[in-house]
């Protein structure tokens, strides 16, 4: 199918040159197509956009939906372990995800308080769960869902500018600082 084959141009595309790669052109030229015709499977670039981050909202999810832990608080670190391997291992599909400017982006607070985003939801369950349990504080769990993404998302913008010394480094402020967000969060005096 063309639109298929247009949609596989455009990741291939943001695979090998980014975001900033991306443009009509290239992606009719390595689909094969005239730019006009591309427009016949996509209404215009914003179209082409939002199909992109679905893909890579649909990768991560993927990703969420296969961890296993039953603790919540080992879900939660294993979720940032997993967000952090993604940005990694596959770069171009995780700026999909959550840098593209995509204008059917969900949207702070109303969106994920909606469950709009079924990995915000699960994170949001497993906070619920571990405040029922005592092991987190009474702040709201969108709230702290946003904190951590928030951290991790800026974490790796720093990475992608190469405001660290190595990807070990980095790595290892990665790990630490969400891990401290997310138990900043923590019940006083209580355990993990």
């Amino acid at each position: 199918m063309t639109k298929d084959r247009i949609f596989s141009a455009a990741r291939a595309i943001l695979d090998r040159e980014g975001i900033e790669g991306l443009t009509v052109r290239k992606v009719a030229a390595r689909a094969g197509v005239s730019p006009m015709a591309m427009y016949r499977h996509f209404a215009d670039k914003d179209a082409l956009l939002n199909a992109l981050m679905g893909d890579g909202l649909a990768a991560w999810e993927k990703i969420v939906r296969a961890i296993r832990a039953e603790d919540p608080m080992e879900w939660l670190e294993a979720v940032l372990e997993a967000f952090l391997n993604f940005a990694l291992a596959q770069p171009h599909r995780f700026d999909a995800a959550f840098f593209l400017p995509a204008p059917k982006a969900r949207r702070y607070p109303d969106d994920f308080v909606a469950g709009r985003s079924p990995v915000v939801a699960m994170i949001i369950a497993r906070i619920d769960q571990a405040k029922s349990d005592g092991r987190l504080s009474g702040a709201p769990a969108v709230d702290i869902a946003l904190a951590l993404a928030s951290l991790g998302q800026g974490l790796v913008s720093m990475q992608r500018a190469n405001r660290f010394s190595s990807d070990k480094q980095f790595r290892v402020l990665f790990r630490a600082q969400l891990r401290h967000c997310l138990h900043s969060f923590s019940t006083p005096g209580r355990p993990q």
